[in-house]
């Protein structure tokens, strides 16, 4: 996939034009789930020798938690892991869903084990613009669903901070801001091991969007 085309641009997928020309205006409230609010973390979940599930492919319809998108995986280009996708998600207006607010393009690196699925999400273009400091990092989900739904759940930050303050989890809690920012700094290996016994429906309980296959 090809990262450097001119902004406002989207390329053709599956044979149709997804959209183009979008306006620049719609890119903070694309965003607004993106915030600092949802905590970071400095590395990915480990994928180890895990293969990527087949629901991470074609174009989803669904809803963020402040409107509607679309969800787009493209094929994967060269050197990438068997584990990890690229993608572009697409804001809607949610009073008028054909008008297009704005746009991201993201790497995952999909962990699955245990019987769960994982994404460690990493942002690489805001509308056709390479992501600020502010915004790097990698975003941890947990994708619950099937080959025809799912949704992505974030992590609970209060839990979050709990587990951080006793030591369970290595991180920092940067309360400069209106908001506290949360970075883990754990390994990916320890990530991996940590939710392997982690009680995953109190650390996952802040819903981010669900799609349904189009």
């Amino acid at each position: 996939m090809n990262l450097s085309r001119p902004a406002g641009y989207i390329a053709e997928i599956s044979g149709g034009l997804l959209c183009r020309f979008l306006p620049r205006s719609g890119l903070l409230l694309l965003l607004i789930g993106l915030s600092a609010c949802l905590p970071t973390s400095e590395h990915p979940i480990d994928t180890a020798s895990d293969v990527l599930p087949s629901l991470f492919s074609g174009i989803w319809e669904g809803e963020l938690t402040d409107g509607p998108a679309t969800l787009a995986f493209l094929a994967p280009g060269e050197g990438t892991s068997q584990a990890s996708v690229q993608g572009l998600l697409i804001r809607h207006r949610a009073d008028r869903p054909s008008i297009n607010e704005g746009w991201l393009a993201f790497e995952a690196d999909i962990a699955s084990f245990c019987g769960e699925i994982f994404a460690s999400l990493k942002l690489r273009q805001m509308d056709g613009k390479t992501v600020s400091d502010g915004e790097d990092g990698y975003y941890l989900f947990r994708i619950v669903g099937s080959e025809t739904s799912f949704k992505a759940v974030g992590m609970n930050d209060l839990v979050l901070t709990e587990l951080i303050n006793r030591g369970a989890l290595e991180g920092h809690i940067d309360k400069s801001a209106t908001v506290p920012r949360i970075r883990l700094t754990e390994t990916a290996r320890a990530l991996r091991a940590f939710l392997i016994t982690a009680d995953l429906d109190e650390l996952f309980s802040d819903p981010f969007a669900h799609f349904a296959r189009r």
